[in-house]
């Protein structure tokens, strides 16, 4: 082992064997060095110093030297054509020196960074005199070009050692034709690297701009400043005029030039001290230019020093009057501070004697020059005299200058330019303050437009190439961006930077270009970067204007270093240039319009046939443009691309081919028509309107809520004592009443919040994206009329019938059979989380079973209903193969369901009570236990049978929504007149007296879409009806109740939905389809005038929605009076306990509001005699009456519902769809047998629920299915609802939990049915059934 690794060792240390050439190149190198040894002075020196020696040689030898070597190798060069000759020669720097230009440059202290420059006397001009002899008939034909060529080709031979060809000399000499193209221009490269090949593109000689060059341009935008802006107060103005005034003051400071122009005056002052001191008679006017230059220097050190203690005397006012008005204005609006740093003089004697000592210097520098001046003047004068001496008038001559004045006045521009000794050194900085704990603040900030984001786009010569990201705009008005934009340069280099700005809509998702700024740009290759301050102003708006700061470096992407930038090398003059270029030759007539070809071998020149090569730029194109624009597969792509047609915004597939598109469907243009492979998923009419609609409501809660705050944050202002003692409505707080309400609050203290303010919206509001968990509570005692079996009801009947008896005996025996089928239980759901109750018996079950859900959201995504749902558990007994095995399935059927908007639960908190669920129309296998159908007995005796079910619950949730701020509407502009104001004022002062609860109070004054509060009686207003409730309609006031109860509500938790929230009109409401529960009952209450009806709103507080309206109608043919709920469109009697209305607040009608102020709170024993002063406070009384109208639009027009057919077979292709994903153990299997019969039930289900006033009394439907088809155990339902998405549709079916059917057999079949109203109200109607087939 170790001999091999021996023999290994062995053969690494193997020697290297060198060739004869370097062997010979080595020696030559060693004796050069040690020649150069007896130059070098020192005994000690090394082989690193010998070798520099030998490179660069001594200083005093470089120029020697070089004129020599530059001699000689323009001669090399030129004379051997730059080749590099085969044998060395004996010249140490042809032989041995090689430079390259990626290597580093070598350090040494003898080298420094310089300037070159070429001289045109170093320059080689090669002579037109041939250099051997030329046996040839004519010389003198020989032109200079030929000439040199001849030598430079004789001087190649001669370093090869061998002879000129014949054929070469006589096609240079022109006695044999050249076989070549000779080109317009002769260029002559000599260059031992090799470069990377380049591809140039076909294209014109106009568009090529040069050769490849990688460039990397970084732009840094650092700040943006508005100058101009309508929020500009005086601090913004000061404040930028400051931060102006302190960038000219740290850049001076930055430069030094008072510093620099000191020390230039010391060493023109001593230079013209020697100059003086040593100056003969020829040197005279070199002094003169010397003090000259001393002088100019002098007064511009003044000028300087002068100007510069002017910038920070005006720095230092303007920082004071700065502080000054953040004194008096109490608040701070930008963040621009200074800071001081005074420095006192150590030693006062010792700055005395400099500042004597300097005055002294240029007192004496500047009488000298007077005198000088003086002296001049008084020659001249001489002169003039002594050749005017025959003139009659003599001018006087010239005085002596006075020494005195000449201090005084140099010591009053002293006191202008230098400070005093005495004077402390004062030095001027910025303080960056802290962004977290900078606070600024406007007043009346929140009454402002909401703030603004901005953002910059960057072009360079016309070509985007990057935007920043988007700002908000600051109190300051200023933006800090601080973003750098790389860009790669690959050939050509800019000229022209545009930059676009931007100002990014709150509401919209486009944005608005403000102003453009250009600047050309200035490219250098030095290390120093360009800052600018680009000014811009707006486009189309005179009050917009500022400042943008940025900087810009270009630099190479080989290398961010000055490594390879050694020396500077300048540009070569125009004169060097021309020589070094050749002239050209005088273009050949034949050679411009034909090409002409090598000479072939028989010695005949063919004419070339070949067309000359003209670029044209069409034809590289696949086909023309009229062609590319009626593809209609590039229509259907640049359709797509716009994003504006529904049909293709968001399609996932386009043909390849254009055979696939064929003509069916219309294009986006409108040119033809075409039918994609797959269409997509693109918005329906019915949704887009839906979507907007919904988007359109929450922008103008949203507007209207941040509008109120701001107004009210700016009336918060402190007020006098009596006013204090009232709400934020100063009229109020004026008279005896509120000099006694003052004097109470001082003993007693004020009220949190208002009297009149609901207990769920008081308070702060939380933040809304913090999450919180909430506990929902619900604790179920009984219900009733639950349905039962209808196959044993009907296996019951037959047994009855058979009989023949009367069981009127055993009624105990027949109401225990009949009943007790059904195995009921309840559970409490929302989203994907579930709760349920133990299982009862019997339709009449009770629990008395509490139920809890934890649910964990944030506020803004409490937007899903709680849905308290009634189920039937089925217990089947299954049998095997074998005999043996029997056992059970549990099957759970829905039989209805009751919804609780989270929204109204946070807001109140609690519910309790009896509710009615809200049961299917046609409920397949169950049936309504009617005790009728079993007995003669009257129902009255049982009146637990109704006819819908019945749940009695008490259900909660904590915490509750009381941290949701109300809505201050009162702080909003009011329409009313202020007399009525008062008045209105007055009389709640009254009535909250009267009130047995502070919460029965409903503000009189409301505020409306236009976001200005008016009278509630305003809104009272007949309006147009629906189109399909006309008077000559049949039972047009049924319509009417049906079309109110599809619109959509709004399930978010807003205190605009509230009383003291936003009230719509018709036209708002009904052009987006979406409102609040209160806003129905106005429409509805309108509606009822039109008909020319009796009727009153009743504002109170209902189970599930909390705060909603009524509707409270007198029938014209039985004089009684109904309440009516707009949410369902079902009518209740007055003494009806299963109302859901539970607290009546007030009555509004359209000549007065009456406010209940009976202490009896349940509506069934209240009293709605609203003449009858004990029970009802009429607001307005003769004298004053109620204004009316004004609101509401009177001559709306209604819009026609679009095509339903595509959006029905998208439903139901969706439940298909989903039901048979959420059946994923087992296969789903539909039966379209059934769904014409299903079609034919549901097209009559909305007349039926449009004109039975809301009864359960369908169950002919359900036994007609059960007879038609025998052989099957059916279970099935419908359901309707107001369309608003397919989300709602497919989260209603999830709740029924039909698709839990686990039976191997089962077959489903769905029905649809739409039933379109005016302005896209729809009616969806859904038929869900679930098939059994029964095994003999």
């Amino acid at each position: 082992m170790e001999a091999a690794l021996s023999r290994k060792t062995a053969k690494k240390k193997r020697k290297t064997h060198t060739t004869r050439g370097y062997r010979k190149r080595e020696q030559e190198v060693q004796k050069l060095i040690r020649a150069t040894e007896g130059r070098i002075s020192g005994p000690e020196h090394d082989m690193e110093a010998l070798s520099l020696q030998f490179f660069h040689g001594f200083e005093g030898e470089m120029q020697q030297e070089n004129d020599f070597a530059v001699e000689d190798c323009q001669e090399s060069d030129e004379d051997s054509g730059g080749e590099l000759a085969e044998e060395p020669t004996d010249s140490p720097s042809q032989t041995f020196i090689h430079i390259d230009l990626h290597d580093p440059p070598l350090a040494w202290g003898q080298l420094f960074k310089q300037r070159h420059y070429y001289d045109e006397s170093l320059l080689y001009r090669p002579s037109n005199t041939l250099h051997f002899q030329l046996h040839l008939s004519d010389l003198s034909e020989l032109k200079d070009s030929q000439i040199r060529m001849l030598n430079r080709y004789q001087e190649q031979s001669k370093s090869k050692s061998g002879k000129l060809g014949s054929d070469l000399i006589g096609q240079l000499s022109g006695q044999k034709p050249a076989s070549f193209l000779m080109g317009k221009h002769l260029y002559r490269s000599v260059c031992h690297r090799r470069f990377q090949s380049v591809f140039f593109p076909p294209m014109p000689p106009s568009e090529l701009k040069g050769l490849p060059s990688r460039r990397c341009l970084k732009l840094c935008l650092k700040q943006l400043r508005f100058s101009l802006h309508p929020q500009l107060l005086e601090e913004h103005r000061l404040a930028q005029q400051l931060e102006d005034l302190f960038d000219v003051y740290s850049q001076q400071r930055k430069q030094r030039i008072c510093r620099k122009l000191r020390e230039e005056l010391e060493i023109a002052r001593q230079v013209a001290l020697k100059l003086l001191a040593s100056a003969g008679q020829d040197q005279t006017a070199e002094v003169k230019r010397q003090l000259k230059l001393t002088r100019q220097l002098r007064q511009r050190y003044y000028a300087e020093s002068a100007a510069q203690r002017n910038l920070l005397q005006r720095l230092l006012k303007e920082w004071a009057k700065l502080k000054e008005l953040r004194r008096q204005q109490r608040f701070q609006c930008t963040r621009f501070q200074l800071g001081l740093r005074v420095v006192h003089p150590p030693d006062l004697e010792a700055s005395y004697c400099a500042w004597k000592e300097s005055f002294e210097t240029d007192l004496a520098e500047v009488y000298r020059e007077h005198l000088e001046l003086f002296y001049t003047r008084l020659r001249l004068w001489t002169d003039q005299k002594s050749h005017s001496r025959t003139a009659t008038g003599h001018s006087k001559p010239p005085r002596k200058p006075q020494f005195d004045r000449i201090m005084a006045s140099l010591r009053k521009e002293y006191d202008k330019t230098f400070k005093d000794p005495e004077e402390p050194y004062v030095e001027v900085f910025r303080l960056h303050a802290d962004e977290a704990t900078a606070r600024l603040s406007i007043p009346g900030g929140d009454q402002l437009p909401k703030a603004r984001n901005y953002f910059l786009k960057i072009f360079l010569d016309g070509q985007f190439v990057g935007q920043s990201r988007t700002y908000r705009l600051e109190p300051d008005l200023q933006i800090s961006i601080n973003e750098c934009i790389g860009v790669l340069l690959e050939r050509s280099l800019p000229e022209n930077l545009n930059i676009w700005l931007y100002e990014k809509s709150t509401l919209t998702p486009k944005s608005r270009r403000l102003a453009q700024i250009s600047t050309p740009l200035v490219l250098s290759s030095k290390d120093d970067a360009v800052q600018e301050k680009l000014s811009f102003q707006a486009l189309s708006s005179t009050q917009l204007a500022g400042d943008v700061y940025l900087y810009y470096e270009y630099r190479s992407t080989e290398g961010w270093g000055s490594a390879l930038h050694l020396d500077d090398v300048q540009r070569l003059p125009d004169a060097l240039r021309q020589t070094l270029l050749p002239q050209s030759l005088p273009a050949l007539p034949q050679a411009s319009k034909e090409l002409v070809t090598p000479r072939p071998p028989s010695g005949r020149i063919k004419k070339s046939q070949l067309p000359s090569l003209i670029f044209a730029e069409q034809q590289l194109q696949f086909c023309g443009l009229d062609v590319l624009l009626d593809n209609r597969r590039f229509q259907l792509l640049h359709s797509r691309h716009q994003q504006r047609n529904l049909h293709t915004k968001q399609l996932r597939f386009v043909p390849a081919l254009e055979q696939e598109i064929s003509e069916e469907e219309p294009l986006p243009d409108g040119r033809g028509t075409v039918q994609l492979l797959e269409p997509g998923t693109y918005w329906n009419p019915i949704d887009l309107h839906k979507h907007r609609g919904r988007k359109f409501l929450q922008l103008l809660y949203e507007v209207i809520a941040s509008q109120s705050a701001r107004r009210a944050k700016a009336l918060q202002t402190p007020l006098p004592l009596l006013l204090l003692a009232e709400d934020s409505d100063r009229s109020s707080g004026t008279g005896w009443t509120a000099l006694w309400r003052a004097f109470c609050s001082v003993f007693q203290g004020q009220r949190n919040s208002l009297p009149r303010e609901p207990s769920g919206w008081s308070g702060h509001q939380s933040a809304p994206d913090l999450f919180k968990s909430f506990c929902v509570s619900l604790h179920v005692v009984r219900a009733t009329g639950v349905p039962v079996r209808s196959r044993h009801i009907l296996n019951l009947n037959e047994r009855r019938s058979s009989a023949g008896g009367d069981m009127s005996t055993s009624l105990f025996v027949t109401q225990t059979l009949m009943y007790s089928n059904v195995r009921p239980f309840v559970t409490l759901s929302y989203g994907q989380r579930l709760c349920r109750s133990r299982t009862a018996e019997g339709s009449n079950p009770t629990w008395n079973e509490q139920l809890q859900l934890q649910i964990q959201s944030q506020f803004g995504d409490l937007r899903d209903d709680l849905k308290i749902s009634l189920f039937d558990e089925l217990i089947e007994q299954q049998y095997s193969d074998e005999a043996s095995d029997v056992y059970q399935r549990v099957q759970c059927n829905w039989l209805g369901e009751f919804r609780v908007p989270i929204n109204s639960l946070l807001a109140s908190r609690t519910f309790e009570g009896c509710i009615e669920l809200a049961m299917p129309k046609v409920l397949v296998g169950y049936k309504r236990p009617l005790i009728d159908s079993v007995t003669n007995m009257p129902t009255d005796q049982y009146p637990e049978f109704k006819e819908a079910v019945h749940l009695w619950f008490y259900l909660s949730i904590e915490p509750g929504g009381g941290d949701l701020a109300p809505l201050h509407s009162c702080a909003l502009a009011c329409a009313e007149k202020p007399e009525l104001q008062q008045y209105l004022d007055e009389r709640r002062l009254e009535l909250q007296q009267l009130l047995p609860q502070p919460q029965r109070y409903v503000e009189p004054l409301v505020c409306t879409a236009q976001g200005k509060r008016v009278c509630l009686t305003r809104l009272m207003d007949p309006v147009p009806l629906p189109p399909a409730a006309v008077p000559s309609g049949e039972n047009p006031l049924e319509i009417c109740i049906r079309y109110v109860s599809l619109l959509s509500h709004l399930r978010s938790y807003d205190p605009c939905q509230g009383f003291r929230g936003v009230w719509l009109d018709n036209q708002s409401l009904l052009d987006s389809t979406w409102c609040s529960v209160k806003d129905l009952g106005v429409l509805l209450c309108n509606y009822m005038l039109s008909l020319g009806l009796e009727c009153w709103l009743i504002l109170g507080v209902s189970c599930p929605h909390g705060e909603c309206s009524f509707v409270l109608f007198r029938q014209p043919e039985t004089a009684e009076l109904f309440l009516v709920s707009p949410a369902t469109g079902k009518r209740y009697q007055l003494q009806d306990v299963h109302c859901p209305l539970r607290r009546i607040y007030c009555v509004v009608g359209k000549q007065n509001i009456y406010f209940n102020i009976q202490t009896e709170t349940r509506v069934s024993m209240t009293h709605f005699n609203l003449q009858d002063g004990a029970c009802w406070f009429p607001l307005f009384r003769r004298r004053v009456p109620a204004p009316q109208s004004g609101v509401q639009k009177l001559d709306y027009a209604y819009k026609r519902s679009y095509e339903l057919s595509q959006l029905q077979k998208h439903i139901e292709r969706k439940i298909m769809k989903k039901i048979s994903a959420w059946r994923t153990t087992r296969k789903t299997i539909w039966n379209r047998a059934f769904q014409p019969r299903l079609h034919k039930i549901l097209c009559d289900m909305e007349d039926l629920s449009t004109f039975s006033r809301g009864r359960y009394d369908e169950p002919i439907f359900s036994e007609q299915l059960e007879r038609e088809f025998p052989n099957y155990r059916l279970y099935g339902f419908t359901l309707n609802f107001a369309y608003t998405n397919l989300a709602a549709i497919s989260e209603r079916i999830r709740t029924s939990c039909i698709h839990y059917n686990h039976d191997a057999s089962v077959e489903f079949c769905v029905a649809v049915h739409l039933h379109a109203h005016a302005n896209d109200v729809l009616s969806v109607w859904l038929f869900l059934l679930s098939m059994v087939p029964l095994v003999e």
